[in-house]
């Protein structure tokens, strides 16, 4: 499946405000130039817009606003996944200590300790797999690579009901490289 199709899916699942488009420029003008054009033909505002200069030191508190609602999904996520390996690692445990093998049923409290314990853990280790979000990495790295290369990149943070792909055409009249991720 190509990486088009695959963000084509995605936008069918995920809504537009939890989109972000990102678009490097070699010169400042040009940047500023997409900027007008984007407000002008979309419904996009100027409060959605970001403008990494080249060397910024604080590019990253600009491509992840909400650092606190990262934390806290995390957090949830953790306590969540958690839980259901808990409960996993229970069900399977009760299981085999009433159907299972006379071993299993001769020690529950080995069995419970043995299955409860490996269903915690893999339920934290899912749950800090989705918190690497690899889906960010493109433009994460996108971004890293114009300013260190002395360009220019805008981010685009899209709210319900924004389409994607004009802003992606706006952003790549000027620009070098668009890419998208979800927030």
């Amino acid at each position: 499946m190509s990486n088009k199709a695959t963000l084509t899916d995605i936008h069918a699942i995920v809504h537009a405000e939890h989109i972000q488009v990102a678009a490097v420029y070699d010169s400042q003008q040009d940047a500023l130039n997409s900027i007008e054009s984007v407000i002008a033909e979309t419904a996009v505002e100027k409060d959605q817009i970001t403008l990494i200069n080249p060397m910024d030191p604080h590019f990253s508190e600009k491509l992840e606003r909400a650092s606190s609602k990262i934390g806290k999904t995390l957090w949830s996520s953790h306590l969540k996944l958690g839980f259901a390996g808990l409960v996993a690692g229970l069900i399977v445990a009760a299981l085999l200590v009433q159907f299972g093998p006379a071993l299993t049923k001769n020690n529950p409290l080995f069995t419970y300790i043995a299955l409860i314990s490996p269903g915690l853990f893999i339920g934290l280790f899912i749950a800090g797999l989705a918190g690497l979000r690899p889906d960010r990495h493109e433009i994460i790295e996108t971004v890293r690579s114009a300013i260190k290369r002395k360009k220019y990149a805008l981010v685009v943070n899209l709210k319900k009901g924004q389409q994607v792909n004009n802003i992606k055409t706006l952003l790549g009249s000027r620009g070098h490289k668009v890419t998208e991720a979800i927030q």
